[in-house]
């Protein structure tokens, strides 16, 4: 029955198409019964394999551009017995919407089976024992689940948005760390020549660290300026209503429109990619500061190919 539905489902992208035979004024069920040719499409979609579910898909059955899959365009494709089965299979948090990770999720379930929502990073965790069964990681539309919680950190949703959120925040340092970490080495030593003023760097040309030392070189003005700010995005976050709407990590900061205004499809995959490369961020700068604790020379002066060729 619910591969039957995500068939259904699918048709609709030849449907949409039908729907322009409608006459003027009437609802797209009522063009569809009076048209032959519409009838004809029907049919034909009926009767050829389904397309799969994609992204602009979910674009098309959205009509309102909400976000979200309401009864009311479910009900424009699927009968109303089916709509009600569709939503107990698809809407993971039952608030009677189908938004764009949960349609994600039926995505994978339609690729991979219904097991874990379809998502095999958990389903291999789970076989690995990186995480127990029950674990709220077993089933979630979270982006990035790769179902790594071998402690059991995450023993409620609560406590999953809070590792989230305290993830983002860390990875989002990292990145500005990971690119800062090097440039600093590559451009002090000519910003303190050309403003006649001290080097800043540690021993050996290295970035100031608690591993390297050269922290007291720093102006505390500056370190009290970091606190201030930090505290100011802060309290930003901890006065942040966080009611169903509400995404790990928003800010509501987009200066650039990066983000705002975009499709479902394209906010998950900006979204994921914030996360990969925080997490990759977070990894390289603890391999900066462990690889020149213990070779005892700069980052850039390791790994010249990926510093040093260009210039």
């Amino acid at each position: 029955v619910s591969a039957t539905m995500l068939r259904q489902l699918a048709i609709f992208a030849c449907l949409a198409s039908a729907s322009a035979f409608a006459p003027l004024g009437l609802a797209p069920a009522q063009g569809l019964a009076r048209r032959p040719a519409a009838c004809g499409l029907r049919m034909q979609a009926t009767e050829t394999a389904a397309p799969a579910l994609t992204p602009e898909l979910f674009t098309k059955l959205d009509r309102d551009g909400s976000g979200k899959i309401d009864v009311k365009e479910l009900s424009e494709v699927l009968p109303r017995n089916d709509v009600k089965a569709f939503l107990a299979r698809a809407d993971l948090n039952g608030d009677g919407e189908i938004d764009y990770a949960e349609y994600e999720r039926l995505m994978n379930m339609d690729k991979f089976n219904d097991a874990q929502g379809g998502n095999l990073y958990v389903r291999n965790a789970i076989n690995l024992g990186l995480l127990k069964p029950d674990s709220v990681l077993a089933d979630c539309v979270m982006v990035g689940n790769k179902g790594f919680d071998p402690l059991n950190c995450a023993t409620s949703q609560e406590a999953l948005n809070g590792y989230r959120e305290a993830e983002l925040k860390h990875g989002r340092l990292a990145m500005l760390a990971a690119a800062g970490w090097p440039v600093s080495e590559l451009v002090q030593p000519y910003l303190s020549k050309i403003l006649g003023q001290p080097d800043l760097l540690a021993a050996g040309e290295k970035a100031p660290s608690i591993l390297n030392g050269g922290l007291d070189r720093i102006n505390p003005v500056f370190f009290m300026g970091i606190i201030i700010f930090t505290a100011t995005v802060e309290s930003v976050a901890l006065k942040a209503a966080k009611g169903p709407e509400w995404i790990p990590g928003d800010l509501g900061f987009d200066p650039l429109g990066l983000y705002t205004g975009k499709s479902e499809p394209v906010k998950r995959d900006l979204e994921l990619k914030e996360l990969n490369n925080g997490r990759l961020a977070m990894l390289a700068i603890t391999a900066y500061a462990l690889e020149e604790f213990l070779t005892k020379a700069s980052v850039i002066n390791d790994t010249p190919f990926l510093f040093k060729s260009v210039l």
